[in-house]
Parts: structure tokens; C-alpha cells; sequence
């Protein structure tokens, strides 16, 4: 065999020994060995939220009332969960997301943060064909095709009455952490006054 002729089987033969990445890629139905959710108080009475849902096959569930997360048992026994994160998908506790889920969503646009301390009277509404978070007003995120990422709308304020019948504004502010690890979605919420 001439040695322009093994280059092709060296190459299979090099290729074959490398491993595969489709098993070491952390993002491919990989469990985290860490905690899903790190919850951090902030001095004005909010809490910045960081959620590990690189697992593709795993949903991860998030109590806003106590500021922590479920597992998938606890959560799904109590039906006290109030979001639940899988990659880009946010679903809520009521509607498409779980039937006898009480969790409705309201929808603002160009709301300020600082001045919303009390829930809106009404346009709640629950999760259907599409969850509210992705779905009304476009979903919490745009998609830059030129970064190849999704970017959250910022325009977007959301108030959430959770399963416990309390109200808290919430703001999606990445899908990335500040390593740039997709899905480890950050969000920050703190509770308001009943309409």
C-alpha cells in the first residue's frame, strides 16, 4: 500500500480512538452534581436566581414562596412548585403546565422594576398550548442570529401570583452564566402587595 493511500485509514483510526463527544458533553442529558438552583438575597428585599437546567432531559422545579428548589418528587407530590425551568422553556404551575396548578401570570410591557411594588387587578393568565413565559409577547427571549443567542427582553416584566396566593415581579436576565454556559438562566423576583 503506498502512503498517500494510508492517510484515509490512519485518519479512521485516529478518529476511532478519540472519544465521543456525545458522551462527554456536559449538556447532553447530564446530570449536575451540584445544586440546580442558587438563590442570593439582595439588600432591597429581592433575590437574584441562577438555575442549572443544562440537563436536556431533566426539568428543574422552583418554589418562589420559599426561595428554593424542589425536587422533581416533592414538587410534583405538593403541587407547591410554582415554575419549572427545562433549557429555554419556562412553565408555570397551572394550565398547560399542570391543570390543577393555581399559578397565574401576568404580562407587563415597559414597566419599571423600581416603582412596581404592587400585583396588577387583572390580564393574568395560565399556561395553555404555549407556557406564558415563552409565548405571550414574543417569550422572555429574542434570538440574535448573528451571536447565535438568546437574549432576554428586557422590555418584559413579569408578575406572578404563585401557589400559595402570594405575588412577585420577576425579570428573566440571561440564559447564560458569566462563564457563557447555556442554560443557567438567571432571573431576579421579590414579592409585591396583592392587587
Amino acid at each position: 500500500m503506498r502512503r498517500h493511500d494510508m492517510v484515509p485509514w490512519l485518519a479512521l483510526l485516529v478518529a476511532g480512538c478519540a472519544p465521543d463527544l456525545r458522551e462527554d458533553y456536559p449538556f447532553d442529558g447530564q446530570s449536575s452534581a451540584g445544586p440546580l438552583v442558587e438563590v442570593t438575597p439582595r439588600e432591597d428585599g429581592s433575590a437574584l436566581v441562577l438555575v442549572d437546567a443544562t440537563n436536556k432531559s431533566g426539568t428543574v422545579y422552583f418554589d418562589l414562596d420559599e426561595g428554593r428548589e424542589m425536587k422533581t418528587d416533592e414538587a410534583l407530590d405538593s403541587n407547591q412548585w410554582d415554575l419549572a425551568f427545562q433549557r429555554f422553556t419556562v412553565t408555570t404551575n397551572g394550565g398547560g403546565g399542570n391543570p390543577t396548578g393555581e399559578v397565574h401570570v401576568a404580562v407587563l410591557q415597559n414597566s419599571d422594576w423600581d416603582t412596581l411594588s404592587s400585583a396588577p387587578s387583572g390580564g393574568y393568565q395560565q399556561d395553555a398550548s404555549e407556557t406564558v413565559f415563552n409565548g405571550v409577547h414574543g417569550g422572555w427571549y429574542s434570538y440574535d442570529l448573528v451571536k447565535h443567542q438568546l437574549l432576554p427582553r428586557e422590555s418584559l416584566l413579569y408578575v406572578v401570583r404563585g401557589s400559595q396566593a402570594r405575588y412577585f415581579k420577576l425579570r428573566m436576565l440571561s440564559y447564560y452564566d458569566s462563564a457563557g454556559t447555556p442554560a443557567r438562566l438567571s432571573f431576579q423576583y421579590q414579592q409585591v402587595a396583592a392587587p
